[in-house]
Parts: C-alpha cells; structure tokens; sequence
C-alpha cells in the first residue's frame, strides 16, 4: 500500500502551493460540470424561445385555442348533421337503417320475392293496370351469402319503383328489373353510399308522366334519373311509353 507523505506540508510554501492547486481544480470542476452545462442549456432555451416566438400560435393565449378547438367542433357537428339530413332527404327508403343493418339468408329472400309477388299483382289487379313481368326480373338462384343481402336490396328497389308507378295511375308496366348495383366513394377511398338502378318500361300518358316526374323527387321515394326516353305508345290510351333506368340511393 502507498502511504502519502504529508510532512512536506509543513512548510508554508507547501501550504500555499497545495491550496492553489485545489482552487485551481475547484475551479476547473465547476467550469466543466457547472458553468459550461449552464451555458448550454440557457442557449437551448433561449433557440426554444425564438421558435415559439416565431409560431404562429405564439399570440394565441390558451383561452383562444381553446375557443378556436370548440368552434372547430361545432361547425364538425353541423356538417355531421347535414350531412345526416342530406343522407335522409335523398335516400330512396324511409327504413334506410334496417336495410343497411339487414341479415338475411336464402329462405328470407325467397319468402320476400314471394310475398312481393303476390302482392303486387293483387295492387295491379285492383288499381286495373296489366302488369306484365309478374317475375319482376328476379329469380331465386344465389350462389352465396353476400348475393343474399344484394338481391335483397335490388328486390326492395324494384318493389318501391314498382309501387311508385302504380300509385301514379301508369296505363301497363311493361318490364322491370335491377341492374348491378354501383357503390360510390370519395377520394380517401371511403364508401359513401351504392345505388341500385332498376329499369322500367311502361305505357303512361302526358299527365301521369308529369305526375311522376314529381313524385320521385319526394322525401322517402327519391330516384336518380340514369337514362330516360320517351316515344309514342303503342295504344290511344297508352300515348306514351317510357324506358328508363332510375337509381335508388342508399347510403352509409
């Protein structure tokens, strides 16, 4: 072991030369592990201090973002809630959020295709107007489960088209049937609602035409035009008969 010889601190001269040396190490230590830090971590602060001055938050207080976030909020549940009055103004069926949540299975459907069936020619039979496709353009082959839910949504589209066109006194619905359905998204990608176009034919006069015209504008049965034509009918009573593709909306 090494033993310091501490009688060389005796003399005066040793003294003072001992103590200026462990201030010049005091002072060394405090410069490197005080001062320096210091120094760095003020001009941290001070590079922290222009960055947010130069913000432009900088002048917003935290009242004001405050302010600034519920009106953000807000005008967010105004345009939700427009947009909720814009799904429900367009939509072609007043029970919009069943048919979005319905589960259905093949005997489901084929009792539905059934029952629509029947009675839509009994409504033809008492309103006096032939209805000539009484298959509706609908079979009851699928092939699976999803083919379920989009024959069931296209059924319920041509029943409402159906409907629409007998309630406005039309002189003989010729044909009628669904098309694929066509889904529709915005530019992220994101489904927005799916139309189910369905195309008639029928044989209608000049009043009955206008009358439909207006009617597939109404809240609950709304009906996007895809093609339309028009050209004489084939009877004095039936002057006109119309062929065209109309969509019902369904939105998410």
């Amino acid at each position: 072991m090494i033993k310091l010889d501490w009688s060389i601190l005796k003399t005066e001269r040793a003294q003072v030369i001992f103590i200026l040396l462990s201030i010049a190490i005091g002072l060394f230590c405090t410069i490197r592990f005080v001062f320096i830090p210091q120094r760095n971590m003020e001009a941290e602060n001070k590079r922290v201090r222009e960055q947010l001055t130069s913000s432009k938050f900088a002048s917003h207080s935290i009242e004001s973002m405050q302010a600034v976030a519920k009106h953000g909020l807000q005008n967010l549940q105004q345009l939700s809630n427009e947009w909720a009055r814009i799904n429900a103004r367009l939509s072609s069926f007043e029970d919009q959020s069943v048919l979005l949540d319905i589960g259905v299975n093949r005997i489901d459907y084929k009792v539905q295709l059934y029952e629509i069936r029947e009675r839509l020619k009994e409504k033809s039979r008492e309103l006096n107007i032939p209805l000539v496709p009484k298959e509706l353009g609908l079979d009851e082959d699928l092939q699976s489960g999803a083919a379920v839910r989009v024959r069931m949504l296209q059924l319920k589209a041509v029943e409402k088209l159906a409907d629409l066109t007998l309630d406005r006194q039309i002189t003989r619905l010729v044909e009628i049937y669904p098309l694929a359905p066509i889904d529709h998204k915005d530019k992220n990608g994101r489904h927005i609602f799916t139309e189910y176009p369905v195309r008639i034919e029928c044989d209608i006069d000049f009043e009955r035409l206008y009358t439909g015209f207006q009617s597939v504008f109404e809240e609950g049965q709304v009906f996007a035009f895809r093609n339309i034509r028009v050209e004489s009918g084939p009877t004095f009573d039936a002057k006109l008969r119309m062929k065209a593709i109309l969509s019902a909306l369904l939105f998410d």
